[in-house]
């Protein structure tokens, strides 16, 4: 894109969050699962560990689960808001476990008794 395209997207990016700041930042956040898919959704995923939990009953039935927990996974998967290109992989997980594997690099030693 030129410049003045640039420019224009940017006045049309500002004038939507003068009129509808709400609105703006809902469409900035990307597509998210509604209230009625999140619990179909939840409850899709009980299902399918209740059924894979039973494989030792029915072998049929444990698979069946697992094909739903698949299902279920794949949903969450393209409802998800798209990732920046910027964002490394690493950083997603670190932000995901809260920094909780982060290296901090503090040596940790054990006590001698």
């Amino acid at each position: 894109m030129n410049a003045r395209e640039l420019r224009i997207l940017s006045e049309i990016e500002a004038a939507v969050y003068d009129e509808d700041e709400a609105f703006a930042h809902r469409i900035a956040a990307g597509p998210q699962l509604s209230l009625l898919q999140k619990l179909g959704l939840t409850l899709a995923a009980l299902l399918g560990v209740l059924m894979t939990l039973s494989f030792s009953t029915n072998l049929a039935l444990g698979v069946a689960g697992y094909l739903t927990l698949v299902a279920v996974g794949t949903a969450l998967l393209r409802a998800r808001p798209p990732k920046p290109a910027e964002q490394s992989p690493l950083e997603f997980f670190h932000r995901a476990t809260a920094g909780l594997f982060r290296d901090t690099g503090a040596l940790v030693e054990a006590d001698e008794f």
